[in-house]
């Protein structure tokens, strides 16, 4: 349960959140650009009840070419530090996220990406969509948990700020 808890709510955010800015190389220009390193905006994000304490969640997209989304994401979680990393397509295909999940992604508008994630019994474990502000400098993720088929959906919001170098 852990395990899964740790990619639903670091991985996946991280992994929407920066995977907007893979569009296609020729349609890039009009979409808004993740790639960068980002910061859990801890004062604004709360978890429901009963998940576990996010502390921080640093994110650092490397690479984003418009084809190629490359990050890493890492997490302090109930006092333990946990490190993920990505290397998929944008495409709205499914592709391996760990611990035998698979993760899709779309894009719904030029600042926002929707995601679906999967785990290794095929159930879909979320739906999220995360959107950048203008101004690049922000990003809000609006997360639905399934914990169970038929359960309703635990929801709650990631924001983001950009890391100024």
């Amino acid at each position: 349960m852990r395990k899964t808890v740790i990619l639903k709510y670091g991985l996946v955010a991280a992994m929407l959140a920066f995977a907007a800015a893979a569009a296609p190389a020729e349609a890039k220009s009009k979409y808004l650009s993740w790639q960068g390193q980002w910061a859990l905006d801890t004062a604004k994000t709360h978890y429901p009840t009963g998940f576990p304490k996010i502390t921080r969640n640093d994110m650092n997209v490397t690479k984003d070419d418009g084809k190629i989304l490359q990050f890493t994401d890492t997490l302090t979680m109930d006092g333990k530090d946990v490190t993920a990393t990505f290397d998929g397509a944008f495409d709205g295909k499914f592709h391996p996220a760990g611990d035998g999940q698979e993760v899709a992604y779309h894009r719904v508008s030029n600042k926002t990406i929707g995601g679906v994630r999967k785990n290794a019994a095929g159930f879909t474990t979320e739906n999220s969509a995360c959107t950048i502000a203008d101004d690049e400098s922000k990003t809000v993720c609006h997360i639905e948990v399934f914990m169970k088929p038929g359960d309703k959906p635990i929801v709650f919001d990631e924001y983001f700020d950009r890391v100024k170098s």
